[in-house]
């Protein structure tokens, strides 16, 4: 039988802040396939932090892989207390001027600021990082270039 009544015992989603990293960038390689645009920018380095998880992006670990319709990129975390996590984005990209990129642009892949939305996936080794494994996360992104090129990444854990 088809419900039609809204029910009411379904708690309310909730964010929580879990952490940010910041990714810093020396170089963008673009390049065209028969698919379209694309960047590849590798991860120098970087940092995280937060009330659920610090530490550091492990140099040259991985990078992004960019089209014109999205982020697929891949990093490797370490902890604090040395545990190594790996992390994949996977989301969206929006230019912060609000207007579409045209998939002709030379430009792109770089030189217009952007904003991400994201729904990373982890791989944490048991022990104090594993709820990375368990836990639905959703996050934020914000490019810069000034003073260096740097992606700045906001975690949230859904309740």
């Amino acid at each position: 039988m088809l419900q039609t009544e809204t029910p009411t015992n379904i708690p309310e989603i909730a964010l929580e802040y879990a952490f940010q990293i910041r990714i810093n960038f020396k170089e963008r390689i673009r390049y065209e396939t028969p698919a379209g645009k694309r960047v590849y920018v590798p991860a120098d380095s970087g940092e995280v932090w937060g009330p659920r998880l610090s530490g550091i992006v492990v140099p040259r670990s991985g990078g992004d892989y960019a089209d014109v319709y999205g982020l697929n990129a891949h990093y490797m975390l370490q902890a604090d207390d040395g545990s190594y996590i790996y992390l994949h984005n996977r989301g969206q990209l929006y230019r912060t001027d609000g207007k579409e990129t045209p998939l002709d642009d030379p430009t792109w892949g770089g030189d217009a600021e952007h904003y991400f939305r994201i729904c990373p996936t982890f791989d944490a080794p048991i022990g104090p990082h594993d709820w990375l494994n368990r836990t639905l996360i959703i996050g934020t992104g914000q490019r810069e270039q000034h003073p260096n090129d740097h992606t700045i990444f906001t975690y949230y854990a859904v309740k």
